[in-house]
């Protein structure tokens, strides 16, 4: 598990140099990224230590969950019978509307804001940002990966699955300008604009509520525009942002 976590770390911090470059070149806003830097790198190594605490959590919670009846079941289904692509494209597509609507209830719900709000006290969006996570709402957002072993995904497919979603997580809070480009994205696929709207204090909190995919948000309407939102009058974080307590970061 530690070398599965370092192996993350890598990743993380690889894909974010490349990012920074672009950020830099071609920013949305200006960013005191000396002054920011320590903050969120602390919020990274503490992602880091309970990331190796939730990877036993889900080997478990696999174990227990995914009874040889129930993959005897799934094989009756036909499911298991599908290209791998096709079952991986499934896998991924329930994840991501078990993370929709897990994402919609943390914003709806009074306590369960509480595993969630950490993240919403960014008060400015940059790659490295992201790792601001509590324990209680990454354990949250884990259950949803529940669909790759579910579905036979291999060991060795989840290796880049995972890779994938570190960086698609910086990805999504890069600090770059809005471009018409990003819309033809955003038919399918989540962009850095598409999930900046999620992070404005403008009362758009539960929208844009999807990790991977925009579907969702068509289909259950929580969807907004970017091209009808000012990106220079987006205002970010919830507030509380200056004091990080233990609380906060355990998300109770």
């Amino acid at each position: 598990m530690i070398a599965q976590t370092l192996t993350g770390l890598f990743v993380l911090f690889l894909s974010g140099i490349l990012f920074w470059i672009w950020e830099i070149q071609d920013p949305l806003r200006s960013v005191e990224y000396r002054s920011r830097f320590p903050r969120e790198f602390g919020a990274a190594m503490i992602s880091a230590v309970y990331s190796i605490i939730l990877a036993y959590f889900f080997v478990a919670l696999v174990k227990l969950t995914i009874s040889p009846s129930l993959m005897d079941f799934m094989g009756w289904t036909g499911l298991l019978s599908l290209p791998l692509w096709v079952r991986l494209l499934i896998a991924y597509l329930l994840k991501d509307f078990s993370f929709y609507v897990t994402h919609w209830i943390k914003h709806a719900n009074n306590t369960l804001w509480l595993t969630h709000n950490w993240h919403h006290s960014i008060d400015q969006l940059w790659w490295l940002a992201a790792q601001r996570e509590s324990l209680t709402d990454v354990l949250l957002f884990k259950v949803g990966f529940l669909s790759f072993p579910l579905l036979g995904i291999p060991p060795e497919i989840m290796i880049f699955v995972g890779i994938h979603y570190i960086i698609h997580d910086n990805w999504i809070h890069l600090n770059v300008k809005w471009h018409s480009w990003m819309g033809v994205i955003e038919w399918f696929y989540v962009t850095p604009r598409f999930h900046s709207v999620h992070h404005t204090q403008t009362g758009s909190h539960t929208k844009n509520l999807g990790a991977l995919f925009t579907i969702f948000d068509r289909i259950f309407g929580t969807y907004v525009d970017p091209e009808k939102v000012t990106p220079d009058q987006v205002q970010f974080a919830s507030g509380d942002n200056a004091v990080v307590t233990l609380r906060k970061i355990v998300g109770v």
